[in-house]
């Protein structure tokens, strides 16, 4: 599960902070100041950015299990209807099952396209209008409440694709992390080079970014919470109606 989140950042950082330690142990570069402030630096970018991205997950799963709901609500409308023939009415089944399929593709693929998926919206309405006569008022009038449901479930869904987290805090987030693995070894050097084996040195200067790099790919995976890579992404196949 760890090695979802391990990508070309990770081994970037991981270069970056032992170049530093070994050009630190051979040229004895010695920094010595306070870490507080690029601490604070990555910590409330990273931090900011990971919040975001949890609250974007929470809303999409809301927002999934009310598509689904309105589009079950539509499909007992279109079930209950008794005047409604048999062959109609599977008919139905197989317009909702692939709007379904529709949006839960486009979020894998992070296809955003709107008039992509109402064309599969605009199915349902067109099978209400062509079979009016078997269809009470009175459904009508409630198929059409969910489909409203459909559509701000599926529309805020999409917009996930194209919208992201902050992507100043994100560039904020990993700039400090390079800059950290750059400037914290030369610090290590300074504090253990005679107390210390030169591989526990090495280390610990790789140890600091490959957690905070972590914690950056981390955040990048649940961002996007839909295109199956991460081991916290939301399972897509569990929203199948499969009616």
């Amino acid at each position: 599960m760890v090695f979802y989140y391990i990508n070309i950042r990770t081994f970037v950082v991981v270069a970056v902070s032992l170049v530093s330690c070994y050009l630190s142990l051979k040229y004895d570069l010695r920094f010595h100041f306070s870490i507080v402030l690029l601490g604070l630096a990555i910590a409330f970018p990273l931090g900011q950015s990971i919040q975001m991205a949890f609250k974007r997950r929470e809303r999409a799963l809301e927002y999934l299990s009310l598509f689904n709901a309105g589009l079950l609500a539509i499909h007992y409308s279109f079930q209950s209807s008794e005047d409604l023939v048999a062959e109609k009415k599977v008919e139905a089944v197989k317009i909702v099952n692939d709007t379904c399929e529709n949006l839960l593709e486009q979020l894998r693929v992070a296809d955003g396209s709107v008039s992509k998926f109402r064309r599969e919206i605009d199915k349902i309405t067109q099978f209400v209008e062509q079979n009016k006569d078997a269809i009470s008022k009175r459904v009508q009038i409630r198929i059409v409440r969910y489909i409203k449901d459909v559509l701000d479930g599926s529309l805020y869904l999409l917009s996930l694709t194209t919208h992201r987290t902050m992507l100043g805090l994100r560039l904020l987030a990993i700039i400090f992390i390079n800059l950290f693995a750059a400037f914290h070894p030369p610090m290590l050097a300074y504090q253990l080079r005679d107390q210390m084996p030169l591989w526990v040195i090495y280390m610990a200067s790789a140890l600091g970014p490959i957690l905070l790099i972590t914690l950056y790919n981390f955040q990048a995976h649940i961002e996007y919470p839909f295109d199956q890579k991460g081991a916290d992404d939301i399972k897509l196949n569990e929203f199948k109606l499969k009616l």
